[in-house]
């Protein structure tokens, strides 16, 4: 089998447009469009036509993720009947399918419960800050489905047990560790677009009042935690680099130092939603390259495949 079949390309353009999605949904938050179709799910012509020049554009902005979304929906559908033509029964690729889709299906419930509970706009309840953490974790989830299930319809097989487990598990602990930092990224933007501060100093003592909302006092959780996990990512990478002197160890530090500079930037600038946008991508990049890390240590080019 070709390394680049139809189905492979095919695979890596959901990936690619998945995300795109993703990143767009984030627009909508950080922008307060959330609100633009009102608790009416999954159209909102009736809100169209109603709407004012004021309130036109959010109601835009979230119709076109709306839409963008269901085509996102439509091309993982059809890459799982694919696979199930293409692929064995049990082949990783089908297996992978099979979990973008019901990834998939949970992120657009996800999508309804956000709009039909108005947890969206500047809503800061418990609710919302708990749903906001689960709702990336399930995006994650659902981008790491179908970038293994790229990865897999090319010709590659298991692993035959050249790395030890250990090295697996020290990988599979930094996916954790980026689940958990950018869980309390969530609680930190949720913060910093309800409650924007006047100056980045105005910014950093409210995040050490007592008096303040607990999503701000949370916000100072996110850059310490990404600290750390910076130093575990350098630590793995040098780890992982003397196996592998070139490729993915160094990609996934290169995103890192990356994401810090517009991590900063961000809490410099006061969260502008240009450079929200580029933490978010770059914070999806970050868990697809350590993904990256764990399917190069989990399978091996192989010559032929069924």
């Amino acid at each position: 089998m070709p390394a680049r079949t139809s189905y492979t390309i095919f695979a890596w353009t959901t990936l690619a447009f998945t995300l795109l999605v993703i990143v767009w949904g984030g627009y909508v938050s950080a922008s307060g469009a959330g609100d633009g179709c009102g608790d009416s799910w999954p159209l909102c012509g009736e809100l169209l036509e109603a709407s004012t020049p004021s309130t036109s554009v959010d109601t835009l902005v979230e119709l076109a993720h709306r839409l963008t979304s269901g085509l996102a929906l439509l091309a993982v559908v059809a890459l799982t009947l694919w696979s199930r033509r293409r692929f064995r029964p049990g082949h990783p690729a089908r297996y992978w399918a099979a979990m973008g889709l019901f990834f998939m299906v949970i992120e657009s419930l996800f999508g309804a419960a956000l709009v039909i509970f108005q947890l969206v706009d500047m809503n800061v309840s418990l609710a919302r800050a708990l749903v906001q953490p689960v709702h990336l974790t399930n995006t994650y989830l659902l981008m790491g489905a179908l970038a293994s299930a790229a990865w897999w319809s090319e010709p590659r097989r298991p692993a035959s047990g050249m790395n030890p487990p250990q090295t697996t598990r020290l990988v599979v602990t930094a996916l954790v560790a980026v689940i958990v930092v950018s869980a309390l990224g969530t609680a930190a933007s949720l913060a910093s677009t309800v409650f924007p501060s006047e100056s980045f100093l105005d910014g950093l003592r409210s995040d050490f009042s007592p008096d303040a909302h607990y999503l701000i006092r949370l916000r100072v959780w996110h850059p310490v935690t990404a600290l750390g996990l910076g130093v575990y990512l350098f630590w793995l990478s040098r780890h992982l680099g003397q196996q592998r002197p070139q490729g993915t160890p160094h990609v996934v530090t290169g995103i890192f130092v990356t994401q810090m500079g517009v991590g900063l930037l961000d809490a410099a600038l006061l969260a502008p939603i240009g450079v929200q946008m580029m933490h978010l991508l770059l914070a999806h990049l970050m868990w697809l390259s350590v993904l990256a890390l764990w399917l190069d240590l989990t399978s091996e080019p192989a010559i032929h495949t069924r």
